[in-house]
């Protein structure tokens, strides 16, 4: 009975001292036809851990891969590159940390980008998965993988597609006909008081030839103006005329 209680412990102490590999859930559920990103992460709180490898899967007519990053990954020695097929809805990876070795926990493995072809219930299920130990020998210290479930909500109600407004052509408009009738009208009273002063003004200054053939010549007689007249003689002289 001692016994058995001993290996249960024991049991339990090596499950939480191993590794396990999971991705982080998410804030907030992705919604179709847009973009989110996962994070893949590794625990290892026993020992320290050399290696990590991992197949993920995802459904194809759900989801697809757009990118990978490697950006804060705790593995930077890459025995196989991060490679995906969204044909097969694979995900494939597989990497090493330099001695002493990586040991703690939520380490950074990849961020994966993905975006969401459909609305629906989704699932990224782990297909394989290894934690290396820093041993000497590899040894597979894997407790635990953990897939994640979400859900993937309706993609937003696109914007209606209105038309922009045609403008108005200028001489439709009934202001700018208003404003250009009574610019004319000013204008032409303009003309009409500027003609009748240069006709007062020409009256003024000018000589004037009378009907009898006298020429008329304005001259000052107290205060108002009279006119000479010019006669022609029979002699072909002029006899001046005052009036």
């Amino acid at each position: 009975m001692f016994a058995l209680i001993g290996a249960l412990a024991l049991l339990a102490q090596a499950q939480q001292l191993g590794a396990s590999l999971y991705i982080s859930p998410l804030t907030e559920n992705p919604r179709a036809l847009s973009n989110f990103t996962v994070t893949i992460k590794a625990d290892s709180l026993g020992e320290p851990v050399n290696a990590v490898r991992g197949v993920l899967t995802f459904p194809r007519d759900r989801l697809e891969i757009i990118g990978i990053s490697k950006i804060g990954s705790i593995l930077n020695l890459w025995v196989e590159e991060p490679r995906f097929s969204n044909v097969d809805g694979t995900l494939k990876f597989q990497g090493g940390v330099p001695n002493p070795g990586f040991m703690g926990s939520g380490g950074t493995v990849l961020h994966v980008i993905f975006r969401a072809k459909s609305a629906g219930a989704t699932s990224l299920i782990w297909k394989e998965g290894e934690v290396l130990a820093n041993d000497g020998k590899g040894t597979n210290i894997l407790t635990g993988l953990q897939n994640l479930d979400f859900f993937v909500d309706e993609a937003f109600a696109a914007a209606p597609n209105v038309p922009a407004p045609t403008p108005t052509p200028w001489w439709k408009n009934p202001l700018i006909i208003i404003n250009l009738v009574l610019l004319a009208i000013i204008l032409l009273i303009g003309v009409v008081f500027l003609e009748k002063a240069i006709l007062n003004y020409h009256d003024k200054h000018s000589h004037h030839e009378s009907h009898d053939g006298a020429d008329r010549y304005p001259h000052d007689q107290g205060g108002r103006d009279s006119w000479d007249e010019t006669i022609i003689n029979g002699d072909g002289g002029h006899d001046i005329i005052k009036k």
